[in-house]
C-alpha cells in the first residue's frame, strides 16, 4: 500500500515556512535516534503477536490512540531512521500498519492534508442528533475558548511536545445540516488526562476527557497533519460559533462546570510545569521516553506485554548526550523536496518501503 508521497506532502505542508526548532522537554530530533529502534521492534512483536495485520480500524480503535498520534509517530518514525538506520523489517511493518490505520481511519484524508475526517456521513449525523446543544453567543464562545487553552496547556504538561497529540485531537470539518440550517462542525478531544502511570493522582485532573463540540457559520477551517492545529479564515471564531455543548467523561457540563473545569486545569498545568521544571537531564530523558512508549500502552496490554522501557532501553539513554548534527536547527523549509532531504523521508523510503520517491 503506497503512502510515503501522500505523507511526505502533508507533513510538508505544515513545515513548510517554518524554522525546524527543537521540542521541549528535550530535542526529540536528537534524542530518539539513541534506542527508537528497539522500541519499534517492541511494536512489531506486538503487531504480530495480535494479528493486527489481519484486522481492520474498525475491530481494534478501541486499543488504538488517535489518529493526530499515529502521523506523529510515522514522522518520528522517519527522524530516528534516519539517525540510527537499523531494523529495517519491523520499521516498515510498524509504518505500513499505522498507515493503513489512518487509510481505514480516515479514507478521505488520511494525512490530514486539509482535515482529520476521522467520522463517516452517518456517524457525524448520528452524534450530532444526540448532543445536547446550547445556543452560543459570544460570551459563551470565549468560554469555550478559555477551556480549549486550560485543556491544552494540561495536554502540554502531561505530555510535553513529545505526544501532545496522544491527548490532544481535532475532528472535522464537516458540513453538516442541523434543524434545516448549513453548519461547519468541528470537534475538539482530549483525552487520556488522568495517566497515573506518568504523574502522581495529586497532579491530574478530576476528569479523564474532554468533549467540545461547536457548530459555525461563514467560517472555513482547516486541519494540517497536526489535529490540534487547526486554522480558521472568515470571521473570528467567537462570532462564528452557532451552537456548542462541552461533555467530561461522557456528561455534559454548563457555564458554572466548565469555569471550575478551567480552573482546575490551569492549577494542575502548572504543578506539573513546575515539577519538570526541577527535573534534571537524566530524568528528562526517562520521562520523555516514557512518555513516547505509553501512548501504546492499550495495545501493549492488549498483548499482554509490559509498556514500560525495558532495562535495555533505558541503559541506552542512560548518561548520554544528545546526538548533534542530524537536522539543522533554525532551518526554514521550502518545498517537499527539500524537506524530504532534510528528514531523510527519501531514506526511509528507498532503505524501509523499498520506494523511490
Amino acid at each position: 500500500m503506497p503512502w510515503i508521497r501522500e505523507f511526505s506532502k502533508s507533513i510538508t505542508n505544515f513545515f513548510k515556512g517554518q524554522m525546524i526548532g527543537a521540542m521541549q522537554p528535550i530535542d526529540f530530533y536528537h534524542f530518539f535516534p539513541l534506542w527508537y529502534d528497539m522500541w519499534i521492534t517492541r511494536v512489531a512483536t506486538v503487531i504480530k503477536k495480535l494479528k493486527l495485520d489481519a484486522k481492520h480500524f474498525s475491530d481494534i480503535k478501541d486499543i488504538l490512540p488517535p489518529p493526530s498520534n499515529f502521523r506523529t509517530i510515522l514522522k518520528k518514525m522517519i527522524v530516528a531512521y534516519r539517525g540510527n538506520p537499523t531494523c529495517a523489517d519491523d520499521y516498515k511493518l510498524v509504518a505500513n500498519f499505522f498507515a493503513r490505520m489512518l487509510k481505514e481511519s480516515c479514507p478521505k484524508d488520511p494525512f490530514a492534508l486539509k482535515s482529520n475526517p476521522v467520522y463517516s456521513p452517518p456517524e457525524v449525523n448520528k452524534i450530532i442528533a444526540k448532543i445536547q446543544w446550547t445556543k452560543a453567543n459570544p460570551q459563551c464562545a470565549r468560554k469555550i475558548g478559555q477551556l480549549i487553552t486550560a485543556s491544552g496547556s494540561l495536554v502540554h504538561g502531561l505530555y510535553n511536545d513529545v505526544v501532545t497529540d496522544f491527548g490532544w485531537d481535532v475532528y472535522g470539518p464537516y458540513k453538516v445540516r442541523y434543524q434545516n440550517q448549513s453548519y461547519t462542525l468541528l470537534m475538539r478531544h482530549f483525552l487520556h488526562l488522568r495517566p497515573t502511570e506518568l504523574w502522581s493522582k495529586k497532579n491530574l485532573p478530576s476528569v479523564k476527557e474532554i468533549e467540545i463540540f461547536a457548530l459555525y457559520k461563514e467560517i472555513n477551517w482547516e486541519i494540517n497533519f497536526f489535529g490540534c492545529h487547526t486554522v480558521s479564515t472568515g470571521q473570528s471564531p467567537v462570532n462564528a460559533m452557532k451552537k456548542c455543548a462541552v461533555y467530561a467523561n461522557k456528561k455534559p457540563l454548563n457555564q458554572t462546570k466548565i469555569s471550575l473545569m478551567i480552573d482546575e486545569f490551569s492549577v494542575k498545568a502548572t504543578k506539573i510545569y513546575q515539577k519538570i521544571k526541577k527535573m534534571n537531564f537524566e530524568q528528562l530523558k526517562l520521562l520523555v521516553m516514557r512518555q513516547e512508549c505509553y501512548q501504546l500502552k492499550d495495545l501493549f496490554d492488549k498483548a499482554g506485554v509490559g509498556w514500560q522501557p525495558t532495562a535495555e532501553m533505558i541503559s541506552k539513554i542512560k548518561n548520554k548526550p544528545l546526538l548533534t548534527g542530524l537536522f539543522p536547527q533554525k532551518k526554514l523549509i521550502k518545498d517537499v523536496e527539500e524537506f524530504k532531504k532534510i528528514f531523510g523521508i527519501k531514506q526511509f523510503a528507498k532503505e524501509v518501503l523499498n520506494e523511490k520517491i
